[in-house]
Order: structure tokens, then sequence, then C-alpha cells
């Protein structure tokens, strides 16, 4: 073993008491964060010392799986395996609110009501969500911790991303429901939506959720806020004269992030795509796409591409009116530039494909509009600035009930 590494699991064993435990492996692992950040987590798996001879196949009941990140030793996920723990007593908080908030508090070095917020709790399992003076973040991070039937702990997890107060640019907040009726409005949509008792698919009207700029110059939509920085936007319509003739041979996919020790202090990270790449990329999309179906020339729209592991993955659209946005994932080698495998959605709609078609909705807009809008939540949240550090308060407009296109009747958004 690396002695960097021993020497961090030879702290870990004593902080969260592990004196009853054998480390028996290690790994390192690369992520990439909600704010584009690379890190790299080292995982280690305890084995208790009764149960200590390794096994290849899975982790014995109460083993410990500790990830920590490599470069800070900042805690990430604890694990103790069917929820059985050997850990020495009175290492970690009992199933208190105010225990957990005080050990999560010196475990995280953050303060309970400025960083973080209680979300849920029920005696055994806690989570508290990202906050900066209570007010939500976007992207959000997220605390979880469970305790077993004997109040021990046993799973922690710290997720996504936790700003502070220097991050945020102050404003008193100033939006109204009142005043965004025409933001609502064209949030919207008439869609179809399967319902599986009755094999049938139905119309409703339903509204996405936006965030709006407290000075109302600005819309963003979430999606846009997990979308990573070697993400390649694209907006290109696949049109071919002739079809490919080629034989193809799916291959074994390998996403592993595993990476070696000194990748890892050397901070190696995914490469951006080069222009040759993107371009290369598009024509081997075309061409694969072009032999795959032969008929679908100008249907498909290429969306946006990035790099993955080894390979780059080409999104893309099935320009037509259906139900469900078809949607298919070229995956083409970086090192050739030859298509390795593929994935379509259509394996997952075949299952609708029986269903009964939706009946015409008989509710204008205007009628569902008025229907909806009592529901319509105005959130505060600060959102990230896609151009920096920086988050900006925004609402959040979202809306947890739908209106049946053909009846007019409102139904939670939980029961489809």
């Amino acid at each position: 073993m690396n002695e960097h590494v021993k020497e961090i699991a030879n702290k870990l064993q004593q902080e969260y008491g592990l004196e009853q435990y054998v480390l028996k492996r290690e790994h390192i692992f690369s992520e990439t964060t909600q704010d584009n950040q690379t890190n790299y987590i080292l995982s280690l798996e305890w084995f208790p010392v009764h149960q200590s001879e390794e096994n290849e196949e899975y982790n014995p009941e109460g083993t410990a799986v500790l990830e920590v990140n490599l470069h800070t030793n900042e805690l990430k996920q604890l694990i103790f395996v069917n929820d059985v723990s050997y850990a020495t007593e009175g290492i970690f908080p009992a199933p208190e609110l105010e225990s957990v908030i005080e050990w999560v508090e010196e475990e995280t070095g953050m303060m309970f009501g400025r960083q973080f917020k209680l979300d849920y709790e029920d005696g055994t399992a806690f989570s508290f969500q990202a906050t900066v003076d209570n007010i939500a973040v976007a992207p959000s991070g997220n605390i979880d911790i469970t305790f077993n039937e004997n109040n021990q702990l046993t799973q922690f997890s710290i997720d996504g991303v936790f700003p502070s107060e220097k991050d945020i640019d102050w404003e008193p907040f100033s939006l109204m429901k009142e005043d965004l009726m025409d933001y609502i409005k064209q949030q919207l949509k008439l869609i179809e939506t399967p319902i599986e008792e009755e094999e049938k698919w139905l119309k409703v009207w339903t509204m996405d959720t936006i965030f709006i700029r407290n000075d109302k110059t600005n819309i963003i939509i979430p999606a846009s806020l997990y979308q990573l920085d070697t993400y390649k936007e694209l907006n290109v319509l696949l049109e071919w004269d002739s079809t490919s003739q080629r034989d193809f041979t799916p291959k074994d996919i390998d996403f592993s992030t595993e990476v070696s020790y000194e990748d890892a202090m050397a901070k190696i990270r995914v490469n951006p795509l080069t222009e040759d790449e993107i371009q290369s990329t598009i024509e081997e999309t075309k061409d694969f796409l072009s032999n795959l179906y032969p008929d679908d020339s100008g249907k498909w729209t290429l969306t946006g591409m990035y790099p993955e592991g080894n390979y780059i993955i080409a999104e893309l659209k099935l320009a037509a009116s259906t139900p469900l946005d078809r949607k298919l994932k070229v995956i083409i080698s970086r090192d050739s530039l030859q298509t390795a495998n593929y994935w379509d959605s259509k394996l997952l709609f075949e299952v609708f494909e029986s269903y009964a078609k939706a009946e015409e909705a008989t509710i204008p807009l205007d009628e569902a509009f008025g229907k909806i809008i009592e529901h319509v939540e105005l959130t505060p949240v600060y959102v990230k600035d896609p151009n920096s550090d920086s988050y900006h308060l925004c609402g959040r407009l979202d809306c947890e009930v739908v209106v049946i296109g053909t009846t007019g009747e409102i139904v939670p958004i939980s029961q489809f």
C-alpha cells in the first residue's frame, strides 16, 4: 500500500472508531462535481476482525466503507454494510436532531442555518439541504444520515455544492407571483403521459419549472445548471443522400472512473473536445446512423456531445412529434473515433406501443391557466451564474399539480 494512503487509513481508523476492523481494499476514483470541479475520492473497505477473511464477491455484514477526498481528507461517504456497525461506542452522534447537527457541523466545518438546513427527519433518518441563510441554492447539496435499530449511525453521505455567504450577491427578494403571470403562462404545456393502470395515453396541462432573476433580466432552465463545462451544445440535423454499408459489432464499454494514485496526485482530468474531434464525431455519428436507420435521414438532431473516460458520447433527439421524446446516444472511442456502442430509448418505450391513443384535449390554455395558477409556488433561490462562481437571487416557479386536458380535473403530479 502507498505510504500516503496508509497514513490516511490509519488516521481514519482512529477517528471513526474502527479498532475492530481490518483494512482490506482501497481504490481511487475521479468525480466531476456539479460546479465542474474534478475531485479524487479514496475508497477504503474495512472488514470486521472476526470476518477478515477476504471474499472477492461481496463485503461481509458490518463492513465499513469510507470515502474521503484524497487531497483534503474530507469525509464524503460512510456505510456500514447491512446496517451493522462494530465501531467504537461514542464516536458517532445519537439519533437526536441537536446531536446530529452538532456532529455534522464538526465534520463539515459548516454552520446549521448558514450553509445547510433540515429537510427531513423521522428519528432514524436525517436529511439536510444546502442553504445560505436559510434560502435554498441551485445547484444544491445534500447530507443524509441513517441510524439502525440499535441507535448506531450506519450511513452518512454528503454530495453536491454548499456555497457560503461570500459566494452570494445579496439583494432583497422583490418578485411577486402576481407580476409573473405572463412567465407562468408561457411555461404551460399540453403533453401526453402514459397511464399504466389503464394502458392508455392521457393529455395533461403541466408547467415546467424555471428560475427567474430577481430583476427579471433572465430565465434559467434548471437542467442548464447541471451541464458540465466539457459539454458541447449543438443543433445539427443529420441528413444523408446515401447510406453507409458496414458491419457493426457492439463492444463492451468501460466507464470506470478508477484512476491510479499517480494520476490522482497529478490531478489528471478529462480534456475538453477539440474542434477536430467535434467534426469527426459529427461525421462518424451521421455515418453510423445512416447504417443503423437508413430511412431516417433528416429525422435526427445531434443536440450535443461530451467526453467521458476514453469515449465521446454523442446525444441525439428524434425530430418528430411523439408522446415520448425518443433519444439516442452514440458511444464513440476517443482513440479511433469509431462507434463502439449505442443506446436507443426506443427499447424503453416499447411497453407503451399497445396503449390506447390519448383523447383530444378540450380544455384550452386559458382555462388550464386559471385552474393551475393558485397551485404555482414562487420561492427565493440563490442560483449559480454559469459564467462565474457567484450566486444570484432568483425566484423558482414550480407547480406540483397538472390539469387533465379532457376534464379540467386538477391532479397531483405524484399520481403519475
